[in-house]
């Protein structure tokens, strides 16, 4: 459930499971005391040139005439942590370590204002969800069509490190590269096998 609703956000990329860097982050709440995250996509967020804090240092031959015509396109984390139960919520759960942390749970299960400061809460009702994919004219911005999947409280952007970013990133890459590679091995045996690849001796 929380994969659909994070490509339906934009991102370009989601997994189960995460491990998060927290780094030098302050903790929220009490309840800030997790480093997997359920759920975590990465999407591009674009910012004006205004916004000072996140441009970069200048980089060799590379520069832009008039840049404030720019949008800069950053990569963002997005996570959600599934509750089931108001014992499961008490547990605790990552609330500072994405760009948008939200908590999804059953209907009326939590109030909004136990949530921690910036973290959003989703609600799913079981008896009207369904998810069916979108036409190609909606896919590109919506790939699904979800119902019974709602946002109650918004999720409010959070301005962490870069490096917590490209961690992200890495763990995600790291656990697919594992089945690509399984994938790699099995095609180079195959091939090994194919006997119109072996190499014969001209008599």
């Amino acid at each position: 459930m929380g994969e659909v609703f994070l490509y339906n956000l934009g991102c370009h990329t989601v997994e189960k499971e995460v491990k998060l860097n927290q780094l030098g982050l302050l903790m929220l709440d009490g309840l800030d005391n997790k480093k997997v995250v359920d759920v975590v996509g990465i999407g591009i967020k674009y910012f004006p040139t205004s916004r000072r804090r996140l441009k970069q240092e200048e980089y060799d031959e590379f520069s832009l005439e008039s840049e404030e015509q720019y949008e800069y396109g950053y990569n963002v984390l997005r996570g959600v942590e599934v509750k089931v139960s108001r014992g499961d919520f008490k547990n605790g759960f990552i609330c500072t370590s994405c760009n948008y942390n939200y908590v999804l749970t059953p209907m009326k299960m939590i109030s909004p204002s136990t949530l921690p400061r910036g973290v959003g809460l989703i609600e799913y009702n079981r008896y009207k969800f369904s998810c069916e994919p979108n036409d190609d004219q909606v896919k590109a911005s919506r790939p699904f069509s979800i119902h019974g999947l709602r946002v109650i409280k918004k999720a409010a952007y959070r301005n962490i490190p870069q490096f917590h970013i490209d961690h992200a990133i890495a763990e995600i890459a790291k656990k697919s590269s594992e089945t690509r590679i399984e994938s790699a091995l099995s095609n180079l045996s195959d091939k090994i096998t194919d006997l119109k690849l072996v190499y014969k001796r001209q008599s």
